[in-house]
């Protein structure tokens, strides 16, 4: 199993574009200078630090994982971080 830039840049396309964020607004959110570097890195002509990564993933709520390999996440993973955040907000609801 290898990284494949190209694939890379499919996944980040397509989870943006799902997401309703366009390319600058993108890299306005990563505090990239342009949006050329998610062109770029869409394009599969560019690598990201792994810093720019963990922002990636956070920004457009998805695992590192599923940027960089194409793993989706398994049923019960989903499950558990879906209960997490429904204690979250539960807690929240109680202090309001």
């Amino acid at each position: 199993m290898y990284f494949d830039a190209k694939e890379f840049g499919k996944r980040l396309h397509d989870v943006r574009t799902s997401r309703g964020i366009t390319q600058e607004e993108l890299a306005v959110r990563l505090g990239l200078a342009s949006k050329q570097h998610v062109s770029h890195m869409e394009n599969g002509e560019r690598s990201c630090s792994i810093d720019l990564l963990i922002e990636l993933s956070c920004i457009l709520h998805v695992s590192t994982d599923y940027l960089l390999m194409g793993s989706e996440p398994s049923k019960e993973e989903v499950k558990n971080d879906l209960l997490s955040i429904i204690s979250e907000l539960s807690t929240i609801a109680k202090k309001i």
